[in-house]
């Protein structure tokens, strides 16, 4: 048989009105990305890592200016601070019975934070300025399987012509508009249904970061209001490459699928690998404020509040898709490119009430809960999507996610005549899916540890460890086929998220 070298690349610019068509969560990828942009920050810095984040009723160096601005009122002397931070990324995916591991790191500035009193007669004024790495959003997820039940194939399949990859890579018979025609869906015209190896290979990479501007004054003895100005910044990438492979020769027959070179429809035969390259890329931009009270009684208790407001976060995206088949007679190549997507999305407030004790002045412990309603997430605006797709969405939004109380406790205590600090804490971050509710797998669980050394000259070394830990889900596709059980589309993920923060602190 004489091979035919088949190249058909096509690039196809169209809006991404359907973004979610090819998304690779059980939500879409809009409700994975207002998701994505709602949590509280982690790295902010290394102090308070290592006491589990449980810093709103304590608050009392620069990183008050992200976790609550009044704190700043306490510091009467001014505070340069700048930390480094390594996340590591450990994955198992699970599918079929069978998992494959996956990891993926990253270094960077976790914050540079610069806190200054001025001198007033009574009480206190302090202004600050920094930079917090909010959130890393590196990530990633290996599977290597063969698939008895399923196969992406069907899932390719559109009635748009342009966006039918199924089609233009010669996968789908030209029996599908009879399908059609007939009142039945088209994707029954694509043979290959089940018995692939299917090998996928996903990667995240990307982070929040928060640039802010603020102050605190006392108004009474002990009593202290702050208010921030937060700017946000990021970028977030997905790459996945999806192979899919007949490799027991299961798929041999026939398909007469598009034309080649303006010529009649084309038979190719033996089906062998189908590759699938896709890249999602997005950057974004916001902002929000956060307002702030703590009251200070004598510095052996202290309670907190803050109040961040709703954030507008602003995304522009562009989504890539790349596609690649092998047949014994043929080969064929097709992309698509969705760019210049814009929209913009609410998040949630968030109420943060927080305490701290310290029965001795060597030892403090904190606590802090948060409160976030999920479900006030909201897509505000887009430049491709009407309104009624944004309704849709926002109701989605609604039912889908639920309000949550997450909890975070700390302890710090300095070993007696020494500069020596030794830190603890655990934090508790409950699901935000309605459906995750009294399924604690589905929570997050982070456990810290931290130590500090304060140098007589007013400088000072921190450094902390974090371990977050959590299961989830997801699909590789959705098989429209009701033949195709969902555990052939759907994997199961066990992930554990460490942070390695190292910290300085300069005060004058």
């Amino acid at each position: 048989m004489v091979y035919q070298e088949v190249t058909m690349k096509r690039t196809v610019y169209l809006f991404l009105f359907i973004s979610i068509a090819f998304s690779y969560s059980a939500q879409g990828q809009f409700i994975e990305d207002a998701l994505r942009f709602s949590h509280s920050g982690t790295l902010v810095s290394t102090r308070s890592a290592g006491m589990g984040n449980a810093f709103v009723g304590l608050a009392n160096d620069a990183s008050a200016l992200y976790w609550n601005p009044a704190g700043l009122g306490q510091l009467r002397v001014k505070e340069f601070s700048i930390g480094l931070s390594h996340v590591g990324m450990d994955n198992d995916a699970t599918m079929l019975g069978i998992t494959t591991p996956g990891s993926n790191g990253s270094t960077s500035l976790s914050h540079i934070n610069m806190a200054l009193p001025f001198p007033v007669v009574r009480g206190s004024l302090v202004i600050a300025a920094g930079y917090n790495r909010l959130l890393d959003y590196n990530g990633a997820a290996e599977i290597d399987i063969y698939n008895p039940q399923s196969s992406i194939q069907a899932s390719l399949f559109d009635d748009d012509i342009d966006l039918d990859f199924a089609w233009q890579l010669g996968l789908e018979d030209t029996l599908a508009q009879g399908y059609i025609d007939a009142g039945q869906p088209g994707w029954l015209a694509i043979p290959v249904a089940n018995r692939v190896q299917q090998i996928i290979d996903q990667q995240e990479e990307g982070g929040l970061n928060q640039w802010s501007f603020g102050g605190s004054m006392e108004i009474a003895r002990g009593a202290m209001v702050g208010v921030g100005l937060n700017v946000l910044s990021g970028s977030y990438r997905y790459e996945r490459t999806f192979i899919e492979e007949d490799i027991n020769g299961v798929w041999q027959d026939a398909i007469v699928g598009i034309p080649l070179n303006g010529m009649d429809y084309v038979t190719r035969t033996d089906f062998q690998r189908l590759t699938l390259q896709e890249e999602y890329t997005q950057d974004v931009s916001g902002w929000n404020m956060k307002f702030g009270f703590l009251y200070n009684f004598k510095d052996k208790a202290r309670i907190g509040v803050a109040i961040q407001t709703a954030s507008l976060v602003t995304i522009n995206e562009d989504y890539f898709k790349t596609g690649d088949s092998e047949f014994a007679d043929a080969s064929m190549g097709y992309d698509l490119a969705f760019e210049n997507h814009n929209y913009d999305i609410i998040t949630p407030a968030i109420y943060s009430f927080g305490a701290s004790y310290s029965p001795s002045e060597f030892a403090t412990v904190s606590a802090d809960i948060e409160l976030v309603d999920y479900s006030n997430i909201e897509l505000d605006a887009s430049n491709d999507w009407d309104d009624i797709t944004i309704n849709d969405f926002n109701r989605d939004i609604r039912r889908l996610f639920r309000s949550t109380n997450n909890f975070r406790i700390g302890a710090e205590f300095n070993v007696p005549e020494t500069g020596l600090f030794l830190r603890g804490g655990f934090g508790y971050r409950f699901s935000p899916y309605e459906d995750d509710e009294n399924k604690s797998e589905y929570d997050v669980k982070t456990f810290s540890a931290g130590i500090g050394y304060r140098f007589r000259d007013n400088f000072a070394v921190q450094g902390a460890y974090v371990m977050s830990n959590y299961e989830s889900f997801a699909y590789t596709y959705f098989d429209p086929d009701s033949a195709a059980p969902e555990e052939s589309f759907r994997y199961t993920q066990e992930t554990s998220v460490s942070q390695l923060m190292f910290g300085l602190s300069y005060y004058f």
